[in-house]
């Protein structure tokens, strides 16, 4: 897994696979993204970030991602 930010577009991307390969994007609700490559759920965005943690706080960071996801990575 890798995550990383993108201050200019204030954008999380969390990769789940080294397949950049998306066959399609679901919207997700709340500024959440998933990419999929077939079934496979490759990666997800998440935007406007600073917007979703206290005090732009990248120590730690926890976020309640949508019930939709979590079949695809559990």
């Amino acid at each position: 897994m890798n995550i990383s930010y993108d201050l200019k577009s204030d954008a999380m991307m969390i990769r789940f696979s080294d397949s950049k390969n998306s066959t399609r994007t679901e919207e997700l609700g709340g500024d959440f993204l998933a990419d999929y490559s077939g079934d496979k759920l490759i990666s997800m965005e998440i935007l406007d970030v600073s917007k979703k943690l206290p005090d732009n706080k990248f120590d730690s960071i926890t976020l309640d991602l949508p019930k939709i996801i979590s079949k695809y990575v559990n």
